[in-house]
């Protein structure tokens, strides 16, 4: 009998020394240090490190300051609550899991909180469910989080403007970034880099965000690439399944290697995909099942301008009555292809819809100065006639007798494989050796561009084409 009441004993102080705890919703602002002295039992000051034994709620009117660089280790299935707010000062704060094997339940933002993530890195969670319209995320890493608190990526959205930049997403389980079909969230991310998320292999993108509500979606300089060995898992995804309007911006990302490079569903979606480099996207290698370097999937006036998209399955795919916009007289094209193809056939760009499509002024086989012919043969449509495509860049160059006699103004002249050219508009230049061969090719912008190049010592004959007019003059380099 007095083993089983000494036994009774300890199952009840355990359970108290474990207890949750919430703050006191009365104004304070709290501390790592200071935390752990008004919940001992809860949070346990290490020395070198704090230990979170169980669930900790901040409360509405409360605050806690992360301002120590130090380390936050959390027991399994341990959640921190955020309705207050939430601030970093720190430069370097790690929030990880007591053992990597067993995952802490992840962080939650709850609606009216206010998040300011920095510096931080968060390893083996549950991932960050952002349920409030004030967040920001900068210079934070976070790696190896599941499904824990947020189901629709390691970083989880409901509502607002939301701010994710200089941060790495590292091998979630999860998307890296996600919102629920039929939340309204006008986020921002840029400069991030995202590698080998979505781990569990699943048919998810690893950016992937529903409509954008009365802002739009930013996705801008990131670095998003995939592994390989997970053949299901694509780039990014800004669509409106659930209803709802999406506004995007995708521009100067770099997205290599995963299923798909960029895709865009539902008619309530439209935006602009600029400037990206869209590379091997391919890693599924079943044409029939997606690898497009970009998919407009029944999104309208899509603009696609100044995109390099090279080696996917392919190139660009129009399909279920969407529309897209890949240049206009007013608003050149400028994407750029090469080596998209399946089944060993190049396809830079097919309309599978029976709408029109206007396309000029791009490149159409990279490196190539190229027929219509040639142009033709990397076009493909559901009904023929429905891409207009002339002019366009990277074109075979025209006879002597068409050439403009003005001369380019290029300087200095020999050079070093360094010099400037000066455009009086936009178009594209490609530099050829004596034989023809064509050894470099560029999109130039009207003034002044800075040209590097890697020629041998020789001459070489470049050629400026620009509203349907070609201007060429002799290279020099030493």
């Amino acid at each position: 009998m007095l083993m089983k009441k000494m036994t009774l004993f300890f199952v009840a102080c355990s359970a108290f020394l474990s207890a949750q705890f919430t703050t006191p919703n009365n104004g304070t602002t709290y501390t790592l240090a200071s935390l752990s002295a008004a919940a001992p039992t809860v949070l346990q000051d290490k020395g070198t490190f704090y230990m979170m034994m169980d669930d900790i709620t901040i409360s509405a009117t409360d605050k806690l300051i992360i301002d120590q660089n130090t380390t936050l280790s959390v027991y399994s299935g341990k959640t921190l609550y955020i309705y207050g707010e939430y601030k970093t000062t720190a430069t370097n704060f790690l929030i990880n899991a007591v053992d990597s094997g067993f995952p802490f339940k992840g962080i939650r933002f709850e609606d009216g909180s206010i998040g300011e993530m920095r510096n931080t890195r968060i390893d083996y969670g549950g991932g960050i469910r952002v349920l409030t319209a004030n967040f920001l995320m900068d210079n934070c890493i976070v790696y190896k989080n599941y499904g824990g608190v947020s189901t629709s990526g390691a970083l989880g959205f409901s509502k607002g403007s939301p701010i994710v930049t200089n941060s790495q997403f590292l091998e979630n389980s999860k998307a890296a970034f996600g919102s629920a079909a039929n939340a309204t969230v006008s986020a921002t991310f840029s400069n991030n880099y995202i590698f080998g998320n979505v781990t569990d292999n699943t048919n998810t993108p690893q950016i992937n965000m529903g409509p954008g509500g009365t802002d739009s979606l930013k996705i801008i300089n990131n670095t998003i690439i995939g592994d390989r060995t997970k053949i299901m898992v694509g780039g990014i995804s800004a669509s409106a399944l659930a209803g709802g309007t999406n506004r995007f911006r995708i521009e100067g990302n770099t997205i290599r290697d995963n299923r798909y490079g960029i895709t865009s569903y539902a008619s309530t979606s439209t935006g602009i995909i600029k400037n990206n480099i869209i590379e091997n996207n391919n890693t599924q290698n079943n044409p029939d099942q997606g690898g497009s370097g970009i998919s407009i999937y029944g999104a309208k006036d899509v603009v696609i301008t100044g995109n390099q998209i090279r080696g996917n399955l392919w190139g660009i795919t129009i399909l279920s009555n969407g529309t897209a916009i890949l240049g206009t007289e007013e608003n050149h094209g400028n994407n750029i292809f090469k080596n998209n193809g399946n089944r060993g056939t190049t396809t830079a760009l097919f309309n599978n819809t029976t709408l029109p499509v206007s396309a000029v002024y791009n490149c159409w086989r990279e490196h190539e100065l190229s027929t219509e012919a040639m142009v033709e043969a990397v076009l493909g449509s559901l009904n023929p006639n429905t891409i207009s495509y002339k002019p366009y860049n990277c074109a075979l160059p025209l006879s002597v007798s068409d050439v403009s006699k003005s001369k380019l103004n290029i300087y200095p002249n020999p050079s070093k494989n360094h010099f400037f050219l000066e455009a009086e508009n936009a178009g594209n230049i490609v530099i050829q050796d004596l034989s023809g061969k064509v050894v470099f090719s560029s999109i130039v912008s009207k003034g002044k561009n800075e040209i590097k190049t890697n020629l041998q010592s020789g001459v070489y004959i470049i050629t400026k084409q620009s509203e349907g007019k070609k201007s060429n003059t002799k290279l020099i380099i030493k």
